[in-house]
């Protein structure tokens, strides 16, 4: 471990990035007699888990559903420990998610699975047999409940014997769908429709496992991955709240550019204030790669750190956000978890690419997100970061190319929803280069590590070679990312702390 080599008994946290993880990371850090300081670039909480407000409009920036809202979930536990659900409604919609298609025909992905079975064999009886496959591993999964309350790098070899156990069962299940990509399923379909609406989901990101797929309708299936109405600013606030109500500190507008190191051992941040932080440890809860190659200059590396970075791994497409607001509360609409898709005929060229289908997020479940009569909703494109990079060195281009780009959304919305281009009185487009901006997120990513069959729930190291006193917490360890990796490395990071300091790991609820 970062501080096997550490003889004292630390004290004082540093801690870079004041996202879902980093705040996790220092609620547990405080409650187990470390002083935690976060440094956040930003000048409110969040990091990718955050919102924002234009012409009375609310702009979240991630919580579609999240995992963890059913209290029988272990997940829920550890977000009652940091205090993150307090006094938020949870709902949970009937559609995950719809696909729709030309002549009024659509795919929805219902909660209840037994409603989306029979679905499935309405709209393709001849893949009944891949149907039944698919809904029965839904069914299967939704016994199986992750243990994230403990570190595997602590896990005795009872812990692994007894999880080990737990899980056989289920691995033909996992090794069957675990293999299988999302365009792999596709291509066994023989209904047009489905094998169409699959291979739209799967259409950017080819290597995308069904197990992630699965998991998802799994939760949705078992009420685990509900909405809490308002999304992210209310629940990463409620994170914020409770660090501070441990006695954390936090220091906003405060960029941390260089990890401070002595004889291997992390001491400390500087700021690009030049001010400098000493700690008697470093947790980094900010973007990978700038944390190992810019702030530690890529001194503590070797092939299995590099090689995610070098082209063993692939980041999540970078996106353009274009979000809207809208003087029609659009109750005609579904209400939906992540979105309605439909085709565009024709197709529509947006951010440099023809596109024949668009999806739309439409937040008329929650009306705490747009006046009073109105509706928030957002459009989300996989985008060209290298492209936006260079329009941003012309800033009048790259104003132009924005608002080109949410022309060319609203043109393609009016194939779904006609005349809705009168109605919206609300616009802001945040490209790869915003996302880099505000989050530091490595080429404008979103959410870190695209998941694969080799790497779903595979964790990277926590450490780094050489370097003792220093850990990294959040989604670029952890493949497939999200809130809940957010909250349990960070709980993680701190019981291998206790460990090293050989003090009991202790949690409390808000």
């Amino acid at each position: 471990m970062g501080g096997a080599q550490t003889r004292t008994q630390r004290e004082s946290i540093a801690i870079i990035g004041g996202g879902v993880a980093g705040l996790c990371a220092g609620c547990y850090a405080q409650m187990n007699g470390y002083k935690a300081t976060i440094f956040e670039m930003h000048n409110l909480p969040g990091g990718v888990c955050t919102a924002w407000q234009r012409n009375g409009y609310t702009i979240d920036s991630c919580i579609h559903w999240l995992v963890g809202t059913s209290p029988a979930s272990s997940y829920n536990k550890l977000w009652r420990e940091v205090g993150a659900l307090k006094g938020l409604t949870i709902i949970d919609q009937d559609e995950f998610t719809r696909a729709e298609f030309k002549g009024g025909r659509a795919l929805i992905f219902y909660r209840d699975v037994d409603r989306f079975e029979k679905h499935l064999l309405e709209l393709g009886p001849e893949d009944g047999k891949a149907i039944r496959s698919l809904t029965n591993a839904i069914r299967r999964l939704s016994r199986f409940d992750m243990s994230p309350e403990k570190a595997p790098e602590l896990a005795t070899i009872a812990d692994k014997v007894s999880g080990f156990a737990r899980i056989v069962p289920l691995l033909p299940t996992f090794a069957k769908w675990g293999r299988m990509s999302v365009q792999d399923f596709a291509k066994r379909l023989k209904s047009p429709l489905l094998k169409e609406a699959f291979s739209s989901m799967a259409s950017e990101a080819e290597s995308w496992p069904m197990l992630g797929l699965i998991f998802p309708l799994m939760w949705q299936a078992t009420k685990s991955a509900g909405y809490p109405l308002g999304g992210s600013l209310p629940f990463v606030r409620n994170i914020e709240k409770r660090f501070l109500a441990l006695g954390g500190e936090i220091r906003y507008s405060a960029r941390v550019e260089k990890i401070l190191t002595e004889s291997n051992r992390a001491v400390g941040v500087r700021l690009a204030d030049g001010s400098e932080h000493r700690a008697d440890a470093v947790i980094s809860a900010a973007d990978g790669h700038t944390t190992i190659f810019g702030m530690l200059d890529g001194r503590y590396v070797n092939s299995e750190v590099r090689k995610p970075y070098e082209g063993g791994m692939t980041p999540f497409p970078p996106l353009l956000y274009v979000a809207l607001g809208i003087a029609d509360p659009l109750g005609n609409l579904p209400e939906t978890n992540s979105g309605i898709s439909f085709p565009l005929d024709p197709k529509v060229e947006i951010d440099g690419e023809a596109r024949g289908r668009l999806s739309i997020h439409v937040y008329n479940f929650d009306r705490s997100l747009a006046p009073k009569g109105k509706t928030a909703a957002i459009v989300m494109l996989s985008s060209d970061y290298d492209r936006w990079k260079a329009l941003r060195e012309d800033p009048v281009r790259y104003r132009a190319e924005k608002e080109l780009a949410a022309e060319r959304v609203i043109d393609a919305l009016e194939q779904r929803l006609p005349g809705i281009r009168g109605k919206i009185e609300m616009r802001d487009v945040a490209t790869p280069v915003t996302w880099e901006r505000y989050t530091g997120n490595w080429k404008g990513s979103y959410e870190g590590w695209l998941p694969n069959a080799k790497s779903l729930g595979a964790g990277l190291p926590k450490t780094l070679p050489g370097l003792a006193n220093f850990y990294m917490v959040g989604q670029w360890i952890a493949p497939g990312g999200g809130l809940p990796p957010a909250v349990s490395t960070g709980r993680h990071v701190v019981q291998i702390l206790c460990k090293e300091d050989g003090k009991t790991f202790s949690t409390s609820e808000a």
